[in-house]
């Protein structure tokens, strides 16, 4: 009898490619169609097997198809958070030492609304927006759910959004 990890690498060479044609079909990015089969292959090393091979396959499938959705949901769930963002809070372009002075005025605003968020959505905060880390990456790295994640970062989001537009004196 074989280990599952033997097993798993072996459907992960049988199956890899057309998993990844199924997300990218969904995702439109084929980076994140390889992140997402990964991801799946990861979480069914770390879970274990079905039972028969035709069995475990089905879960593949099933799982990946799952995954593709979420990515492709929480995508565009964030192309509407930043469609929503104002342009100035985007890309700010500072042309006077007036505006000099108000950047780092603002760059204090938001160092303070950042204090004031939870310890951990502050760090999953900054590892995605300021590191780039994925969100997938820090669910797993905190044990906790890539939905769980989403919404720690659009509290966070809200939270300095709201704390910016106060400094600006916007409502």
């Amino acid at each position: 009898m074989t280990s599952w990890a033997t097993t798993i690498g072996k459907l992960f060479v049988l199956h890899r490619a057309k998993l990844e044609s199924i997300v990218m079909r969904r995702v439109r990015d084929r980076e994140a169609a390889a992140d997402v089969v990964q991801d799946v292959f990861l979480r069914m090393l770390e879970a274990g097997g079905a039972g028969s091979a035709e069995a475990d396959t089905r879960v593949i499938y099933a799982a990946t198809r799952n995954a593709a959705i979420d990515r492709g949901m929480m995508t565009a769930r964030r192309a509407r958070l930043l469609a929503a963002l104002p342009p100035d809070q985007i890309a700010p372009a500072p042309t006077s030492s007036g505006a000099n002075l108000e950047s780092k005025q603002a760059i204090a605003a938001l160092d303070q609304a950042l204090a004031e968020l939870s310890p951990r959505s502050r760090e999953i905060f900054i590892e995605h927006r300021v590191h780039g880390v994925p969100i997938a990456a820090i669910a797993a790295r905190l044990g906790i759910s890539v939905s769980a994640v989403e919404k720690h970062l659009v509290r966070a989001l809200r939270h300095c959004q709201s704390r910016l537009a106060a400094h600006l004196g916007r409502d």
